[in-house]
């Protein structure tokens, strides 16, 4: 029986060493966590539309910046454009399966094993700080998030590596990626032509078209269902033309040589069961959310319908968009390899979207390393086939490493992915592109 959430017991059980925790929300609960603006945004005094944050009135905001946020304006090192607050809520079919996987879901808390999982967030509910499993729900809903429009390509793709001091790019890469949720998760039509879709549940093949010695490049990376495993990860060697399979180490180092991990694709691409989690609190914050045409454009790489936003500040590290406040849900995540370049992730998680707006990293000697800023633009702004779906999605990110000086800059031009051969995400394919 539905009961209030105030109410909830939670009936917790041991089975070698982990909690499992039952929780029911009404309706009306879901659809309220599902549609957070729908009884308006949030404010904050002097936090309007044309309002420029700077080192100079940094402090009078400091209540809805990230602390590593704060300390770049305090810096001097960029500026806050408040631009219009915008929503895109749930579609119809998205909540309805949330509320069915609500009913059905169950997780091995700390070993990254889900069941039940029947669409849409597996924890469509507001987290509660005396459920000690609410930062690891928060995390499986960021996996399950309504991420991108469907299935897609990005293209053109470029990553600019900048040296943070100067803004002098130094190397740029540009990629031909798609993405593709191979179970159907964000709209129910399960592809059954794609192999593996028992396994694994989304699908990524980015291959780098240019500079000449990555030519060719290619990484394949298959997500499991079964967090526990291993991801399925390879990468191809177009000049070797050979490929070799990632060990979970190589998902921590550079990619390419850029600032990113591959664990750090989308703000988080790791297994939850390398990490603990803890649920911070949630906070009405300021982030890059936005429409693309009010962001700042450039004409470099420009297409017949699409430029790529700016980026400014010191570096040119930091995109030139507006940003609005947002509610926020904010996680830690610290791994539990004790050979983990990463201490521990401060993840800040937007509510409506769940995309990782904001990841501050710190590294082993708890000393702030990266900072992961996602620009996410709003539907409206986006291409006309990506429009149609009312979904949120990448527009222009920065990873900024505040101690080796260099940040990487990434520009997405999203295109919408209608069908692919059926052996697309494999080897063979790759290799038969050479």
């Amino acid at each position: 029986m539905k009961v209030n959430y105030l109410s909830k017991v939670l009936i917790a059980t041991m089975a070698l060493g982990v909690t499992s925790v039952t929780m029911a929300a009404s309706e009306a609960e879901i659809d309220a966590f599902m549609n957070p603006y729908a009884k308006g945004f949030p404010s904050a005094p002097g936090v309007k539309e044309g309002v420029v944050i700077d080192k100079n009135n940094a402090d009078q905001f400091k209540s809805v910046l990230t602390p590593r946020i704060y300390d770049q304006i305090k810096a001097g090192n960029t500026t806050i454009n408040i631009g219009k607050q915008l929503s895109a809520s749930a579609p119809a079919a998205y909540v309805a399966a949330s509320k069915k996987s609500e009913a059905s879901t169950k997780v091995e808390f700390g070993k990254g094993k889900i069941t039940g999982y029947q669409g849409g967030l597996p924890f469509p509910y507001e987290p509660s700080a005396s459920d000690p499993n609410a930062g690891e729900k928060l995390a499986w809903n960021v996996r399950y998030g309504l991420e991108i429009p469907d299935d897609i390509a990005i293209g053109p793709f470029v990553w600019e590596y900048r040296d943070a001091n100067t803004g002098k790019i130094n190397r740029t890469v540009d990629m031909d990626p798609s993405y593709i949720s191979n179970t159907g998760f964000r709209t129910m039509n399960k592809p059954q032509h794609m192999p593996g879709s028992e396994e694994f549940f989304n699908l990524d093949l980015i291959t780098v078209k240019s500079p000449q010695d990555l030519y060719g490049t290619a990484l394949l990376f298959k997500r499991r269902v079964d967090s526990s495993r291993d991801d399925d990860g390879q990468l191809y060697l177009g000049f070797q033309r050979r490929a070799r399979r990632l060990a979970t180490s190589a998902t921590t180092d550079p990619f390419l040589g850029s600032n990113f991990m591959i664990e750090e694709f989308r703000g988080f691409n790791g297994k939850l069961s390398d990490f603990n989690w803890k649920y911070v609190g949630t906070k009405n914050l300021l982030t890059a959310y936005y429409t693309h045409k009010d962001a700042k454009l450039r004409d470099d790489y420009k297409t017949n319908d699409w430029r790529f936003a700016s980026f400014k500040g010191k570096g040119q590290c930091w995109a030139d968009v507006p940003w609005s406040l947002r509610k926020t849900y904010i996680i830690e995540a610290t791994p539990k390899r004790p050979d983990h370049p990463v201490l521990k992730r401060t993840m800040y998680i937007d509510a409506e979207s769940f995309h990782v707006a904001i990841t501050e990293i710190y590294d082993r000697k708890n000393e702030f390393w990266k900072l992961l800023v996602q620009g996410i633009g709003h539907p409206s702004g986006q291409l006309p086939a990506v429009a149609k779906k009312n979904v949120w999605t990448w527009d222009a990110d920065s990873m900024i490493d505040v101690q080796a000086n260099q940040c990487t800059t990434l520009n997405f031009r999203i295109k919408s992915l209608e069908t692919v051969p059926a052996n697309f995400y494999t080897l063979e394919y790759i290799r038969s592109r050479q």
